[in-house]
């Protein structure tokens, strides 16, 4: 039994059992990590693919209001005016603003947004990343979906 015990094959099985346990932990570490990175990617990537598309309303709206302000500037153009025309003005000129910033953001989130240079960093400054662009990209379509139902409210 002392021979076992003290025997170098003996050792060297132990410690190559202990290795590759220990391989294979953090290699399953890795692919947890590499899941949730995946997973945060996909999350955000699919919040700018329903958002992306309003880009098109945002146009349309904006065609819209100004067609509008160009009508309410006709009018005081020739005479008429009111403070209801005066308001309609600046209200139509405002939702024009938020669209446009509304716009600007998903234009500047596009430009910022380094996914393939993030899956190369350390798997937690990664997530990190992952998560703070998807916070960025709900901001988006949290304004681009709030410009475009005052919008469209205001020329109903």
């Amino acid at each position: 039994m002392e021979y076992a015990i003290l025997n170098p094959n003996h050792y060297m099985k132990n410690l190559l059992l202990i290795l590759t346990l220990l391989a294979l932990c953090v290699a399953c570490g890795k692919d947890k990590d590499q899941e949730k990175i995946a997973g945060l990617e996909t999350e955000v990537l699919a919040i700018h693919d329903e958002v992306m598309p309003k880009g098109s309303d945002i146009m349309s709206l904006k065609s819209q209001l100004s067609k509008k302000i160009q009508g309410i500037d006709s009018l005081q153009n020739v005479g008429v005016s009111s403070n209801t025309l005066a308001e309609q003005r600046m209200k139509a000129v405002d939702l024009n603003q938020k669209l446009n910033e509304s716009d600007k953001l998903m234009m500047d989130w596009m430009h910022g947004y380094r996914g393939d240079s993030a899956k190369k960093l350390d798997p937690k400054e990664a997530v990190l990343y992952f998560e703070k662009e998807k916070d960025k990209i709900l901001n988006v379509k949290q304004a681009t979906l709030k410009s475009i139902q005052e919008a469209k409210t205001f020329l109903e």
